[in-house]
């Protein structure tokens, strides 16, 4: 369990692996974060990060442990459209390496599927994208780079037709890999 420190203001405590906390109102430009074990007063992480004036920004925390840094992400407006579905994928997973990326309506295999992003790598995000569905209902796969073999799949997902949403594709503690679904302001 780690707190979410900004500029000497604790944002979120007892944050565990896997887990977000909610947005946090800070002052843009540079600021200091700070990720602190509980009961202790050493950071895993600190370090200054540039956020932009009057901006929606997610700030993830990748790699392991003992190499954390910062990916700060541009979340843009507050909504997303409101006849199709927005979402973006990012790898943060310290194993997968590169995947593919495809998102299908939920129940549909990905025989014939084309990927909506090639070989997306560590701290690389699709950017948001429109799935076109208007029920919500996707499933996504992230697979080996050319093939349709299998690293992560989400199980069906029902993403709100007028947020943006974000799917942290992240190592499992029990091996394998999991996945974190946000809603984005």
């Amino acid at each position: 369990a780690v707190d979410y420190v900004v500029d000497n203001t604790t944002e979120s405590s007892n944050l565990l692996y896997g887990n977000a906390s909610t947005y946090a109102s800070v002052k843009s430009g540079t600021r200091s974060v700070q990720i602190i074990p509980v009961n202790s007063t050493k950071p895993l992480l600190s370090q200054t990060v540039s956020l932009a004036d009057s901006a929606n920004e997610t700030l993830v925390l990748t790699g392991p442990s003992t190499q954390l840094k910062p990916l700060v992400l541009d979340d843009g407006t507050t909504t997303g459209t409101t006849s199709s579905n927005n979402v973006r994928i990012v790898n943060i997973s310290n194993t997968m390496g590169p995947a593919d990326v495809y998102i299908v309506p939920a129940g549909t295999s990905l025989s014939g599927a084309t990927p909506v992003a090639s070989a997306l790598d560590f701290d690389q995000n699709t950017g948001y994208i429109g799935t076109g569905s208007t029920t919500g209902n996707v499933n996504v796969y992230l697979t080996k780079p050319g093939t349709q073999s299998v690293y992560l799949s989400t199980g069906s997902l029902n993403l709100s037709v007028s947020a943006k949403q974000t799917v942290l594709a992240l190592d499992s503690p029990t091996g394998g890999f999991t996945f974190i679904l946000l809603t984005d302001q």
